[in-house]
């Protein structure tokens, strides 16, 4: 701390703390650095001070400098994409402005640390050890003048990634704060920005398709409703050795460290999962989600077998869910749309407390009571959504009985999941199916096997609509472009912004 605390002055006059001491243009006003700036012209709506600003009615109030320092980390982590002002010697400067910039490294990806009782326990559990040679944060590299493109040099330096040129306005003598700061484009990622973000920072979740062959963000809420899975975490707690679809790096983390003893078996542990959901071209953001989910204690999840028995109810879960998705489609003839917004699994966040409690996980015979608790809650809550959907009601008894005799997914300890992963045949494509408006044309790679658009419509991980996904998938200028896999999953599991009835060619 001594050796760099000149590196960590808000206000240095040649290297300010995550900032550039050669900027003295000062673009951007006060109501800039809010965080609810970032979420567009539907942000006036929910501040006033940001709308009377931007309608040039009142002046924002300054910021005092600690929270004009929060503000900065903020916006350095989460700043929207789109047009920039070009920092000085921006080789991409095109008359003073840069075009497609990135968010920042926090912004693309699902994030998720685990708490204990502690801020300690919160810090070592959220940060395994792990420093390569060369790697350093931002306070101890040169200060940055130039806008490079550039490889990160290790978690340090990704996890304080300059990716805005920012200089804030120090205060006056007279001065009650920050009323201006300077904002330009900065240090711009190569290559595939989720594969660096999965190599270089643990505190994220992951979903992998069963091919093993790339990954997304892993949604902790409904695609629909936008309300949190409570038993999402419990998905992560596959054994290692398996090569399962959903990962994260802090969560074993903190398996291995229950397993050596350091936490003690007592403590409860909850995975905080958040999330930025954008709008199109990541140009504002629509929501900012956050959701607490209960993992068990330490000594939970120090016994495979436990973990093993909370994995499969987890995915029991997605199973129900699915299936009942997929029947009612087949069985009512309704648009998708229509019928994951309102076969939505909801208000299971105390049942999932209840499942996960010690009691009933340890003895065998309360884990199978607990477990047939979990089973006819999930049950009850389809029922009432069967019966709710607006149809015929024998087609409702069907729907019911459909569902309810699918078979659910067996508990397992780790040898048996082991056993579960081990290589099956592909997965066959689905026959071909008729999507809103025209079939597309060609195929494409994605989840783990080759589909048309239409397919990929139809199928559970995709978002949008067949329209959405077609528009983000053309390339005006380039009709022969191949898309890689990553960017099909991409395409399909980015949600549309909300409030649009259609989408253009350039949401892509």
């Amino acid at each position: 701390m001594d050796q760099w605390a000149p590196r960590l002055d808000l206000f240095h006059p040649e290297y300010p703390a995550f900032q550039c001491g050669g900027l003295t243009q000062y673009n951007r006003g006060a109501h800039h650095l809010d965080p609810a700036a970032l979420g567009g012209e539907v942000a006036d709506w929910f501040n006033a001070k940001v709308s009377i600003a931007r309608a040039g009615v009142a002046a924002y109030p300054a910021w005092e400098p600690a929270e004009a320092a929060r503000k900065l980390l903020w916006l350095l982590s989460y700043d929207t994409a789109g047009i920039k002002r070009a920092a000085p010697g921006d080789p991409l400067a095109q008359r003073g402005k840069t075009y497609g910039a990135r968010p920042g490294p926090a912004g693309i990806v699902t994030h998720l640390h685990v708490e204990g009782h502690t801020l300690k326990d919160v810090l070592l559990l959220a940060l395994p050890p792990h420093r390569t040679a060369g790697d350093a944060p931002v306070w101890e590299q040169p200060p940055p003048t130039a806008v490079r493109t550039r490889e990160p040099r290790g978690r340090l330096d990704w996890l304080t990634w300059p990716t805005r040129r920012v200089r804030l306005r120090p205060p006056a003598e007279d001065g009650a704060g920050v009323d201006r700061f300077a904002l330009h484009d900065g240090d711009r990622i190569p290559g595939d920005a989720w594969a660096l973000a999965h190599a270089y920072d643990p505190m994220t979740a992951w979903s992998t398709p069963a091919s093993g062959r790339g990954r997304s963000p892993l949604r902790f809420t409904d695609e629909s409703l936008g309300v949190p899975k409570p038993w999402t975490a419990a998905l992560l707690l596959e054994p290692t050795a398996t090569p399962r679809p959903q990962s994260s790096a802090v969560l074993q983390h903190a398996v291995e460290a229950a397993a050596r003893g350091v936490i003690p078996p007592d403590t409860r542990l909850r995975a905080v999962f958040s999330g930025i959901e954008w709008g199109t071209q990541r140009a504002v953001i629509s929501n900012d989600s956050v959701a607490v989910i209960e993992l068990g204690t330490a000594g939970q999840l120090t016994d495979p077998d436990q973990r093993g028995v909370m994995a499969a109810r987890a995915r029991y879960a997605e199973a129900v869910q699915s299936n009942l998705r997929r029947a009612t489609r087949e069985i009512s003839g309704r648009p998708v749309d229509m019928v994951r917004k309102r076969m939505t699994l909801t208000n299971l966040d105390y049942a999932w407390e209840r499942t996960t409690a010690p009691d009933c996980t340890r003895e065998a015979s309360a884990r199978e009571a607990a477990t047939k608790e979990w089973r006819d809650t999930l049950r009850e809550a389809a029922e009432t959504l069967i019966y709710q959907f607006p149809m015929d009601p024998r087609l409702q008894a069907k729907l019911s009985q459909t569902c309810m005799n699918a078979a659910p997914p067996a508990e397992e300890s780790s040898q048996g999941a082991a056993r579960r992963a081990e290589p099956r045949r592909p997965r066959r494509t689905p026959p071909a199916t008729r999507g809103p408006g025209r079939p597309a044309g060609g195929t494409y790679e994605a989840f783990g096997g080759r589909y048309t658009l239409s397919q990929i419509s139809n199928l559970e991980q995709c978002v949008v609509s067949y329209n959405t996904l077609r528009n983000r998938l053309t390339d005006p200028e380039h009709s022969d472009r191949r898309w890689t896999p990553q960017e099909v999953e991409e395409a399909a599991t980015r949600p549309a912004a909300r409030g649009r009835r259609r989408t253009t060619g350039s949401d892509q």
